[in-house]
């Protein structure tokens, strides 16, 4: 994912330049001239245009909330690069003779030995560096938020009828001990946007369900992204299958499997790793007691 993140950079760098260009102030610094009116027009459609693609990417491909965080975290990272691309452009602006000020009356004695300000250099040093450690502090955050799971490279896509999905599991690791040591692992799943409005009611199970009765357990959630906790049989191995079973508003009924190997690997070394152990309790195997002489 890491390329929806340049795009989006890139994309609202071009839509705020273009924005500059729209402006005769900003125009005239960056071109040493200012463009027509009809030039700085389309100069301010195609910004704006430009910052609403690299919203819709950041929608697309990170969701709703995630994708506007990110995007308002980029288009601030990219405003800051202009504040600081302007004044080292090669072309610039004319400086402007300002009227002398008139001289001030001498200080007291007192006030003339206080500390000097700080010169103008050291404050804009200091304020460059914390504007610089914006971008630094936002890459870190970013670093540390966790990917989605269907937004994982490791998500499974499928195909179950006619619609399009996606399965993750929700965690990358085994699966949770309930009551009486029942092993429970929690997925989610997403249809198409457009196979959402044609599907009434998704089920999950582990092993091919018999009936429609037995389909497993219903998929809750938003229609955009479902969730389920289905139970694990004891002797679930790498070769077992989680079975979609999907309803259309048709009434039609259509079945997908997918391998539980390929989805959830970090469960299938659990129950390897479980199998692996040697009883303990009343199973335990019972050593034969030694032999005094």
């Amino acid at each position: 994912m890491t390329w929806v993140h340049i795009a989006i950079l890139l994309v609202s760098l071009a839509g705020l330049a273009a924005l500059a260009l729209a402006t005769e102030r900003h125009a005239e610094h960056l071109l040493r001239r200012v463009p027509a009116p009809h030039w700085r027009l389309l100069a301010r459609v195609t910004g704006w245009l430009l910052l609403a693609l690299a919203l819709a990417l950041g929608i697309a491909w990170l969701g709703t909330g995630v994708g506007i965080t990110l995007w308002l975290g980029w288009l601030s990272i990219a405003a800051l690069a202009l504040v600081f691309a302007f004044p080292k452009w090669p072309w610039q602006p004319q400086v402007r003779a300002k009227p002398a000020r008139p001289a001030r009356a001498a200080k007291p004695a007192a006030a003339a030995q206080a500390a000097p300000p700080a010169p103008p250099r050291a404050r804009r040093w200091t304020a460059a560096a914390l504007l610089a450690a914006v971008p630094l502090v936002y890459l870190l955050a970013l670093q540390a938020t966790p990917v989605k799971p269907l937004l994982r490279a490791d998500a499974i896509d499928g195909t179950v009828g006619p619609w399009t999905f996606r399965l993750a599991e929700a965690e990358r690791r085994g699966p949770d001990l309930v009551a009486m040591d029942i092993p429970m692992k929690s997925y989610q799943l997403r249809f198409c946007e457009a196979c959402d409005e044609q599907i009434r009611a998704a089920y999950l199970k582990v092993n091919k369900p018999r009936s429609l009765r037995a389909a497993g357990i219903v998929l809750n959630g938003t229609r955009w992204d479902r969730g389920v906790d289905i139970q694990l049989p004891a002797n679930t191995t790498a070769d077992s299958a989680l079975w979609l079973t999907v309803v259309g508003k048709d009434g039609g009924v259509h079945q997908a499997q997918v391998r539980l190997g390929d989805v959830s690997p970090a469960t299938v070394a659990w129950f390897e790793q479980r199998e692996a152990r040697p009883p303990a309790g009343r199973d335990a195997p019972q050593q034969a007691p030694s032999q005094v002489n």
